[in-house]
């Protein structure tokens, strides 16, 4: 099944045929990665259509926005509830997630259990099940959508996320099992999760075969197999990687094991790389685009100082761990597809769909850095593609009106994906000048994803 052929007859293939999107009956329940739950009768799903459709209307009337909440080792402001989902009538019961379930997890990769108490990465905590079951019946309407968070957010974060999105529950994945990165990412999504399949060829997946001419400069003590995500920041590694380099030297090579212990540290906190004889260096963005599975230089670009271009590798897709799981849409779309990409940073959703020899049909990317639009603008040109590439500078320019427009001149979106939902402050008070754990998840930013998700839903509705 697809919806993509045509504006309106795609929208309605699409909306009849919702076991695509992840709804299973009776006697077919999924047993892969998370359940999505049966809707119980045809009239509970009729008035969870015409809930739907009022969502756009009740989407920040409610309330006060919530505060932003500091995501990476910091302490969480308490944010408020906000109403997008608060239920059709009152406040809209949490769902409850089942620590018990293996079903809820597919192969090794998956984190199954993590100590819900956590203020990094983890399951997020149980909390009551929804008995209007019919918002999966919503969750499964045209077109599909991705929210992937590759920064470490809490437990309490998490939930509030799910809630926002129809309660499905995110999926927790590790790329150190595609790629030479030790990072963990979340996924909440409608997307069909049998026969997935991997970006081929595989990419190197340990530090070895990532760069093979520094396998002789190693030290055997150092047994690093992953790149860790703690830290990009190379501002001030040089300074001590020369100073590590003159310890070295003066010891022959020859450390205690508490000096190979403390320097492994250094080593594991900053990602440092062994380039030469008792010669350490900062990662290379070079590097890490490759890493990620991005092409070679693709963020060398004029007027990017090396922090940024850091910072944006840093917080983007791992393209073989995320065309992993958009790897179903290959056989869904086999004649192109058209993506609707928010917060799209340096394009990781198309590089990422390319990759899986996905034709991009057409492309509407929202990015706020003019840099990371020219890097995307550069891409898709250089890289010859035939496809219409509409950018937008601001998610809130994404009006009912343009909304209609874009669905006009696009056709349906077959695809709508976000990417993080944060912000960065220039300066936190107690905080040094890099960039590590200078990160917030912002619910104003993740609000306005829901909030066009809302407006495409209702656009090709009406559509169709």
């Amino acid at each position: 099944m697809q919806y993509s052929e045509n504006s309106t007859a795609s929208c309605s293939s699409a909306a009849e045929d919702s076991r695509s999107f992840g709804v299973e009956t009776e006697n077919n329940t999924r047993h892969h990665s998370f359940s999505w739950v049966k809707s119980e009768t045809e009239d509970c799903r009729r008035d969870a259509i015409l809930q739907s459709r009022d969502m756009n209307t009740k989407e920040t009337r409610k309330g006060k926005r919530p505060r932003q909440e500091h995501i990476e080792g910091y302490q969480e402001a308490q944010p408020r509830h906000d109403s997008l989902e608060e239920n059709c009538a009152g406040e809209q019961p949490k769902q409850e997630y089942d620590y018990g379930s293996s079903s809820y997890f597919e192969h090794e990769w998956v984190e199954e259990k993590v100590n819900s108490d956590t203020t990094t990465f983890g399951m997020p905590k149980p909390f009551k099940s929804n008995p209007c079951k019919i918002l999966d019946q919503i969750a499964a309407k045209p077109p599909y959508f991705f929210y992937g968070n590759v920064a470490t957010a809490s437990s309490d974060t998490w939930g509030k996320i799910s809630q926002f999105l129809y309660g499905i529950e995110p999926e927790f994945v590790d790329t150190q099992f595609f790629s030479a990165l030790s990072r963990r990412e979340g996924y909440i999504h409608n997307l069909p999760t049998e026969n997935r399949s991997h970006i081929l060829p595989k990419p190197p997946i340990t530090l070895e075969d990532l760069m093979p001419s520094t396998k002789k400069w190693w030290p055997s003590w150092d047994a690093r197999k992953k790149m860790s995500c703690r830290n990009f920041d190379s501002s001030g590694s040089s300074q001590l990687c020369d100073m590590l380099g003159r310890m070295l030297d003066d010891s022959r090579g020859l450390l205690s094991a508490e000096q190979q212990r403390d320097l492994l540290r250094h080593c594991q906190a900053l990602n440092l790389m062994w380039v030469g004889p008792n010669k350490l260096s900062p990662l290379e963005p070079a590097h890490l685009e490759k890493i990620l599975g991005y092409p070679l230089n693709h963020t060398l670009i004029a007027d990017y100082p090396l922090t940024e271009r850091m910072y944006s590798l840093r917080y983007s897709f791992q393209t073989d761990t995320l065309g992993y799981h958009l790897s179903v849409l290959k056989s869904i779309f086999p004649q192109g597809i058209t993506v609707l990409s928010l917060f799209s940073g340096i394009g990781g959703a198309e590089i990422t769909l390319h990759r899986l020899g996905i034709h991009l049909k057409g492309v509407v990317s929202v990015e706020t850095s003019e840099t990371n639009r020219r890097v995307l603008k550069r891409w898709w040109y250089s890289n010859g593609q035939t496809g219409r590439l509409e950018q937008i500078e601001d998610i809130r320019k994404l009006t009912s009106s343009t909304v209609e427009r874009l669905v006009e001149n696009f056709g349906c979106f077959d695809l709508v994906i976000c990417q993080n939902s944060f912000t960065r402050p220039s300066k936190i008070p107690g905080v040094g000048s890099g960039l590590e754990s200078q990160h917030f998840f912002d619910f104003t930013l993740f609000n306005e994803f829901v909030r066009v998700l809302q407006r495409v839903r209702s656009a090709i509705e009406r559509k169709r």
